[in-house]
């Protein structure tokens, strides 16, 4: 509307001037056709050029500084771009499309974006779209790209444009993460073969003597009360022994988990029986529990007694975190082919020092824990070709997740 408006009052000028001009510069003789043709001439020489320098001379120089601002921008874009037409020769190229290719730009323009990317289809059903391939440098080597292309806007002929990033630093990077993760795997692998040497040499060094000695204090003990002696100090050191014994009990189920029979069960029935345990417990430390669970049977092939044991320490540990009582949340829900327990407590949450050796042998936040229980869970779930992770949730409290894979017949 701005450029309208001047285009008007500049002809209006343009004209007032004319005709007032125009008596003077054209004779008196001449007819009226001759005037306006004289008008027409006059007005066009004199709103031509004030027409280029207000108005088009502007806008050129714009369009001129956008166009150079846009090829700057491209050619220092550090993702390689390259315009190719509908036949796939490259038309343009980009300083980082030359330097990804190893190849002047003089020598890419005029290929095929075949030679250059060989598994790039040669029509596209649809635009934009993105594929993952292997693009081919001037010396034959080939390297993982990732190639977006697009209808590139043009009026004067049909264009598109690729975006070309390099995936070669990414898939290192991947591949470096996943042989850590393998290396992680095999140091636990190589701790559990060592518990499992060690647990074997407790067992024979420990816990035939401590149950010689358990007798020994229950015997005298029986003697001391029908005598009439005091037996405090003797029941404090059977308690002692006995807390031994769940600890080597504990090693040797964490370095050599039993073999359950596998069968199908439904998950929920597993719940049900650990609620029914752990209920009285709550009660007693004002702990309020929430149980949420599918109606619908939800199937899973393993061992019952293992998910069950698996369960009942997980809701335990919550329970301990909430010693002035608190909230207990058990979830179960079904995600695709597996099923998600989720147990959550209102706690003061796990320690960030904690967090990442959670599943370790011997780390504990109790004061009498012994750092195996979370690890005999993560065997478990491992065992039923499942996973359990541990977390703090935003809100407060710890959350551990519990995911099986469901039997194909569930519905």
């Amino acid at each position: 509307m701005r450029i309208l408006a001047i285009v008007l009052v500049l002809v209006f000028i343009t004209e007032v001037a004319v005709m007032f001009a125009l008596p003077y510069i054209v004779p008196g003789s001449l007819n009226e056709a001759g005037r306006a043709i004289v008008d027409a001439v006059l007005l066009t020489m004199v709103c031509a050029p004030a027409m280029w320098l207000v108005i088009i001379g502007p806008l050129r120089r714009i369009a001129v500084q956008e166009h150079q601002r846009s090829e700057t921008i491209v050619a220092n874009a550090s993702e390689s771009i390259l315009t190719f037409d509908r036949e796939g020769s490259i038309l343009s190229c980009n300083r980082a499309a030359t330097e990804l290719i190893a190849i002047d730009a003089e020598a890419l323009i005029g290929q095929f974006m075949q030679q250059v990317i060989p598994g790039l289809p040669d029509r596209f059903s649809g635009l934009p779209n993105e594929f993952r391939l292997d693009a081919v440098r001037a010396d034959g080597h080939r390297f993982p790209v990732q190639v977006s292309v697009s209808e590139y806007p043009s009026e004067s002929q049909a264009m598109r444009i690729a975006i070309i990033r390099d995936l070669t630093e990414s898939q290192k990077a991947e591949q470096q993460r996943l042989t850590m993760a393998r290396e992680t795997e095999a140091l636990r692998a190589q701790q559990m073969a060592t518990l499992a040497q060690l647990a074997t040499g407790v067992a024979h060094e420990i816990r035939n003597p401590l149950t010689s000695i358990k007798m020994l204090i229950q015997v005298n003990r029986a003697k001391c009360a029908d005598e009439g002696l005091p037996t405090d100090d003797m029941e404090l050191v059977e308690r002692e022994i006995r807390r031994m014994e769940r600890s080597v009990n504990s090693l040797l189920d964490y370095a050599r988990p039993e073999r359950g029979e596998s069968t199908e069960f439904a998950i929920q029935d597993a719940v049900r029986r650990t609620v029914m345990l752990i209920d009285g417990r709550c009660k007693t430390q004002n702990v309020r529990l929430q149980v949420t669970a599918p109606d619908p049977p939800l199937l899973v092939l393993g061992d019952t007694a293992q998910i069950q044991q698996l369960l009942l320490n997980l809701m335990l540990n919550a329970i301990d975190a909430m010693p002035e009582g608190g909230t207990l949340e058990l979830a179960v829900v079904r995600e695709d082919k597996d099923v998600i327990l989720t147990v959550s407590d209102s706690g003061s949450g796990i320690s960030e020092s904690v967090l990442d050796r959670l599943f370790s042998p011997f780390v504990s936040t109790k004061p009498n824990g012994v750092g195996l229980g979370l690890g005999i869970c993560r065997r478990i779930a491992e065992s039923h070709r499942g996973s359990l992770v541990g977390s703090n949730r935003a809100s407060g409290g710890a959350q551990f997740r519990l995911s099986l894979p469901l039997v194909q017949s569930s519905t």
